[in-house]
């Protein structure tokens, strides 16, 4: 075992320390601070062996615009690698002291079914993050396990069959490798169809003689095959920086991130790869080289960026100016007060406004309802209000109604966001709120996806007739509670390429955001169906509250998506805190306070 471990180090870790040695002085180059720090936990984590783990925690998923600038997400699949090379040992050991010589094929076999349809279900149940589970990845291994114990060799298959399986198993990871839309809820079938076509290639590869193993040994082919690894580690990181740069990713793009790739993963592979695997260290000296000293590095590196603010000063005395504000406002506890895990105390941190106010509310929505943190804190201080902020991520949080084929939820209901919203329905019935503030990104949910129960007819009329009767039905228990309901309406939709248009300029040290990302034109809402639902609403409620952000971030056909040189959008078209308690304390200055 210890032979084992030690050739397995000096194999992988000397590429992958050298890809990371790079990205790092890439990271340092280009990457604005909260990036940074991102990147150095990315790697702290990968050379933990546990960075699946991480992105599991810190990613919306593996597909999502949030991870596409990642220099490391590729080190999951390395990560859960390693943490099977730890329990494979283990695993044999004990299947062989234990299990009858004979029946050692039989019980991989049943083990690989156990876990196949284990990651079935992980796939289901956690659709966003399954992708990263070393439990959702076993079966893949002991398909190979499998074909090990089951000893091919013994059954090499003739030439035609040979041929026929294997463009079989060809054709159906052709097939996988070109669907899109299929990462959500991966690995699913898809992944069942890959492990089983890759073990049938190998199965069919027995024979020298098949189409599809001369095709395999085509010189080329091998190439690939030879620096495979290097080839692994150094793409991702080659795409994401050319992404997080701002260059367009179309066909030119792509053709030069090959390209590099290439000449990046030859040389790694002769000058890294090949040389470092000969070194005979003991494991002790091993883990010590290739382990510790990055994991100590990295760590302290963290706490350093993590101390002082990812070093700013890289970008410039105008950049810090933006950072120190953004900082000023940003807001500690908020994060914690969306998507809140039963048994936690984070909800103390909940509250904003007069946190020893006799009045209450209780504000819910979507994660857009928690970006109005410093808006309602405003409002609330100024009217004396303790406001308890709970949110669910793309959750239209109403009763009695489920999102279908909705986010990562393939075909199915979104089980969460219908029962946070019975829950805070619930809360609201007992009577324990004045005001109860529903804050959505409406438009998001115009479309056809609403239904009541599984299996009701869908279309776009329907769905729309739904929200209108759980809407109603929402204001009906929030006034019976004793409570005056209110409606925030969204704020402007982030401007397509914004981050782009603001950040680019500042990661090349050319900062002229304020001058081209400080508007853009609006048409008004009156052809907003959910605009017109809500002034509809308020003649048959007349104790809605509506309040619309865009009345002070909108004047005439013009709304601000800059304020001070300070950007009004933190991510994928959340407003930052810095903008939410400006938009505030200019709604409480130019509308005074709907809360009085």
């Amino acid at each position: 075992m210890k032979d084992f471990y030690t050739r397995r180090i000096w194999r992988l870790q000397p590429a992958l320390i050298a890809v990371i040695a790079l990205t790092l002085a890439i990271a340092i180059a280009f990457y604005l601070p909260d990036d940074l720090i991102r990147y150095l936990k990315e790697s702290k984590y990968t050379s933990l062996f546990i960075s699946n783990q991480y992105f599991a925690r810190s990613t919306t998923a593996y597909a999502a615009p949030d991870s596409a600038f990642l220099l490391l997400l590729h080190t999951w699949s390395l990560s859960i690698e390693w943490q099977w090379y730890l329990v494979l040992p283990i695993a044999m050991i004990l299947l062989f002291k234990y299990v009858p010589e004979y029946l050692i094929k039989i019980a991989v076999i049943i083990l690989t079914l156990i876990f196949l349809v284990l990651s079935l279900y992980l796939s289901w149940k956690f659709p966003n993050k399954s992708y990263y589970f070393l439990l959702s990845r076993i079966f893949e291994f002991l398909f190979g396990s499998s074909l090990v114990v089951l000893n091919r060799k013994h059954f090499v298959p003739g030439k035609y069959i040979a041929s026929l399986l294997g463009v079989t198993a060809l054709t159906v990871l052709v097939y996988c490798a070109t669907r899109t839309g299929i990462v959500s809820g991966y690995p699913d079938y898809h992944a069942v169809a890959v492990a089983a076509a890759s073990a049938i290639l190998i199965f069919a590869g027995s024979s020298d003689k098949a189409i599809v193993t001369r095709a395999l040994t085509f010189p080329p082919i091998v190439f690939i095959g030879t620096i495979s690894y290097s080839l692994y580690l150094w793409h991702w990181p080659i795409f994401a920086t050319g992404r997080y740069l701002g260059f367009t990713e179309n066909t030119e793009f792509t053709f030069a991130c090959f390209i590099i790739t290439f000449v990046l993963a030859g040389l790694s592979y002769r000058y890294i790869e090949k040389p470092f695997r000969k070194i005979k260290y003991s494991l002790l000296k091993s883990i010590s080289i290739l382990v510790l000293i990055p994991v100590v590095l990295f760590t302290a590196l963290t706490s350093f960026a993590e101390k002082y603010d990812g070093f700013a000063w890289r970008f410039g005395t105008k950049y810090q100016d933006v950072v120190s504000k953004l900082k000023e406002r940003e807001s500690k506890n908020r994060k914690y007060c969306i998507d809140i895990k039963k048994n936690t105390n984070n909800i103390n941190s909940c509250v904003v406004g007069d946190a020893n106010a006799h009045k209450k509310a209780l504000l819910i929505g979507d994660s857009f309802s928690n970006h109005y943190w410093g808006f309602i804190d405003v409002l609330a201080k100024d009217a004396n209000i303790s406001v308890l902020v709970q949110g669910t991520s793309s959750c239209l949080t109403l009763p009695g109604i489920y999102l279908f084929d909705w986010w990562y939820f393939k075909n199915t209901v979104y089980q969460k966001c219908h029962d946070d919203s019975e829950k805070y329905f619930n809360e609201i019935r007992k009577g324990k709120f004045d005001y109860v503030i529903i804050g959505e990104i409406w438009s998001n949910y115009a479309g056809d996806k609403i239904i009541n129960k599984i299996n009701d007819e869908r279309s776009l009329e329907l769905s729309r007739k739904r929200i209108v009767t759980a809407l109603k039905k929402s204001l009906d228990i929030i006034i019976k509670s004793g409570a005056k309901p209110v409606i925030i309406k969204q704020t402007f939709l982030m401007p397509k390429n914004y981050m782009r248009c603001f950040y680019d300029s500042v990661k090349l040290r050319k900062f002229n955001a304020s001058n081209t990302c400080t508007s853009s034109p609006w048409l008004g809402d009156s052809d907003d169906w959910f605009a017109t639902l809500f002034t509809s609403l308020k003649k048959d409620y007349p104790e809605l509250i509506i309040i619309d952000p865009k009345a002070v971030q909108c004047s005439g056909a013009i709304c601000r998506t800059v304020i001070d040189g300070v950007p009004v959008y933190r991510d994928v078209g959340h407003i930052t805190d810095y903008a939410s308690y400006t938009f505030g304390n200019e709604y409480l200055n130019n509308f005074g306070n709907p809360f009085k």
